[in-house]
Parts: structure tokens; sequence; C-alpha cells
């Protein structure tokens, strides 16, 4: 024992710094891996919550399809309304030998607000059928938010672990350095306290 160690080397390892914490490159790759995780989940997730929030309240005004359906029907009851009214006063007229009247007017008037009444009537329908479609929107996209959180969550405690082993075997690996260092000083020491007088 005492061949293989000489005063020199005794002191060179007594006076050596010792080992310092290194992060392997492991778990800097899994310390990584888990920030590019983090920023693309909370960037699916904003998008949904901004696009949640613009939604807003129900408004028919601001609502395509309410605005689309109902301009569709006034056109399709205006020009029913107009051929009701052209029609009526022409039966009137030709009621009265084809002379125009006043009866043949209001015949034609009521006619055509017929078929406007007929509109309205169908309007709140139309109401309940955009607000539905809205609620709907509204909710599968509140659902895909909970469904994206959710799987972030997951995505991040599997993340968190991997990290967690790897911060681990580099914990083991300065351990083991430190212990060796410690071990390699004890021997220093013991062989100056033995040969180093000579």
């Amino acid at each position: 024992m005492a061949s293989t160690w000489n005063k020199k080397k005794a002191l060179e390892v007594l006076s050596a710094a010792a080992p310092g914490y290194t992060v392997s490159d492991s778990t800097k790759k899994e310390y990584k891996n888990m920030q590019n995780l983090s920023k693309s989940w909370n960037d699916k997730i904003n998008t949904n919550i901004n696009q949640y929030n613009a939604i807003g309240d129900f408004d028919p005004a601001k609502s395509a399809m309410y605005q689309k359906a109902y301009n569709s029907l006034k056109q399709v009851y205006k020009t029913q309304g107009k051929q009701n009214m052209q029609n009526a006063i022409a039966e009137a007229a030709a009621n009265t030998e084809g002379y125009g009247n006043s009866y043949g007017t209001t015949a034609g008037n009521q006619a055509y607000q017929q078929a406007l009444a007929t509109l309205a009537g169908k309007v709140p329908e139309l109401y309940s059928m955009a607000a539905s479609e809205h609620a709907a929107k509204k909710s599968n996209l509140a659902q895909t938010i909970g469904l994206q959180q959710s799987q972030y969550q997951t995505a991040l405690n599997d993340a968190q672990y991997r990290l967690s082993v790897q911060q681990a075997l580099d914990e083991q690996r300065y351990n083991a350095l430190v212990n060796q260092d410690s071990a390699k000083r004890k021997r220093a020491e013991w062989w100056l306290k033995l040969y180093g007088k000579a």
C-alpha cells in the first residue's frame, strides 16, 4: 500500500478541490422538455380561452347563423307577401270588373302584412336555434379547455417525474464522487500520519 502512495501524491489529494455538483445532459434535456411542454400546452389552452372569451354572451345581431337564417326567411316571406298582395289586388279587381279600389289595396296590404307576421312568428324559433348553437359552441370550447388542462397536467406530472429521476441520478453520482473523494482524503491523511515524515 505504501508503494502506490508518496508524500507528493498525498498532499495533492488533500489540496485538491472537492468535487462539484454537475447537472447531467439528461437532466438538462428533461428540464428543457418540461419547459417546451409548458409553453406548447399553455399556448393551446390560452388560444381556446381567448376564443371562449371572444364568444361572449349571445347577441342575435352578432350571430352569423341567426342573421343568415333571418335574412333568408325575410326574403322568402317578403316575396311571398308581395305575391299574396298582388293576388289579392288582382282578385279584388276581378270582382269589380277591372277597376282598382281601396278594398283591393287594403286586401293586398293585409296579405302582405300576414306574410310578415308569419315571419315575425318565426323569430323566436330562430332566436332559440341560434342561442342553442351559441351555447353549444361555448360548452364545446369549455370542455376542450378542461380536457386540454387535464392532458397538460398529466403530461406535466410525467415530465416532472422524469426530471426528478434524472435529478436523483445526478445526486447519486455526486454523492458517489463525494464519498470517493472523502475516502481518498482519509487515505492520504492516514498515509501522511504513517509515512509522511520520511
